[in-house]
């Protein structure tokens, strides 16, 4: 968390001197899609018990929408699923289903604070024993900030931070403009999420990966 805290610093720092990427232009109407393939790891964490699953390339994505008056609205998906993995002779795939709900508030041109919430549900599948289990479904509230500075022609460096309780989300990326209303986009992302309900444990779930994206404003 200590680094992320020290990245976000810096981009707050220079971001009076940038064009902002990802979309900061909140007037009505005005908004932005984004659609990344990420190498994602799963892994799950209990007090007795921690496994990692083997990567697998997953699709995200991410619509922002302008309000006006320097408010937008944003949804974000991010479902991520892991390769087969084999656990004490059982053929086992981990997924977190994520859908995102935020409200954010620019600052000015580079800088946007959010609120939003992170709806959860982690589930596994047992290949070759036929069953499924899983998680209930759990919402984690979150506050954030988005903040992005220009670092040379057409390319922006740009990272996301928030964290609530038991939660804490983050993605840091390098956008290049190939094209007018078109990017380019390398970036990492890592969600945490702790203690959701599962028959009498409680564990904690986490997503991470480097992405491959493309984003359109319209």
């Amino acid at each position: 968390m200590k680094k992320i805290l020290i990245t976000l610093t810096c981009l707050l720092m220079l971001s009076s001197i940038a064009l902002a990427s990802p979309q900061m232009d909140f007037s009505q109407g005005k908004g932005s899609i984004d659609i990344n393939w990420r190498n994602t790891e799963n892994s799950i964490t209990n007090s007795d018990y921690a496994q990692d699953f083997s990567k697998k390339y997953n699709f995200d994505g991410t619509i922002t929408y302008g309000l006006g008056n320097n408010f937008a609205l944003q949804y974000r998906n991010f479902v991520p699923e892991s390769k087969t993995t084999s656990i004490y002779g059982y053929d086992v795939t981990a997924k977190l289903r994520t859908n995102e709900y935020n409200l954010l508030y620019k600052l000015d041109k580079n800088v946007a604070v959010l609120a939003g919430v992170v709806n959860a549900k982690g589930e596994l599948n047992f290949e070759n024993y036929g069953g499924t289990a899983s998680t209930d479904t759990k919402n984690y509230w979150q506050v954030g900030v988005v903040a992005s500075t220009n670092i040379a022609t057409n390319t922006t460096l740009w990272g996301s931070v928030a964290a609530g309780k038991n939660l804490t989300n983050y993605e840091i990326g390098i956008g290049y403009q190939f094209a007018p209303s078109w990017e380019f986009n390398v970036n990492y992302r890592d969600l945490k999420l702790k203690n959701f309900t599962a028959d009498d444990v409680t564990p904690d779930i986490q997503a991470k990966g480097l992405g491959l994206g493309v984003t359109y404003k319209f």
